[in-house]
């Protein structure tokens, strides 16, 4: 399993909380998965932080990124408010507060 850690969660997260989330994501499996797509995903508070961990289905590679970075998630990523979507557009949007669409 290949694991991708964003450099805005590096620089957001330490390296035991970053650690940590991808172990209880490895170990206790997904929050929430799409039948649909085969998206995994994991939400991960720590303080004021939220940490999302997702694998993409088709490559299998884990992901580990701050959502504050639309602009380095995949084009197939987590919708902050609905995980099991995987509209990359409608997240990018959502983290832009832009909602007229």
């Amino acid at each position: 399993m290949s694991i991708v850690v964003q450099p805005s969660a590096r620089e957001t997260f330490t390296p035991r909380e970053l650690a940590t989330a991808y172990r209880d994501f490895a170990e206790s499996g997904p929050q929430y998965v799409n039948a649909q797509s085969g998206l995994k995903a994991s939400l991960y508070q720590f303080g004021t932080h939220v940490l999302i961990v997702y694998e993409e289905a088709e490559t299998g590679v884990v992901l580990l990124v701050h959502p504050a970075s639309q602009d380095e998630m995949s084009p197939r990523s987590v919708d902050a408010r609905n995980p099991q979507s995987t509209d990359g557009l409608a997240h990018a949007k959502y983290l832009r507060n832009d909602r007229s669409s």
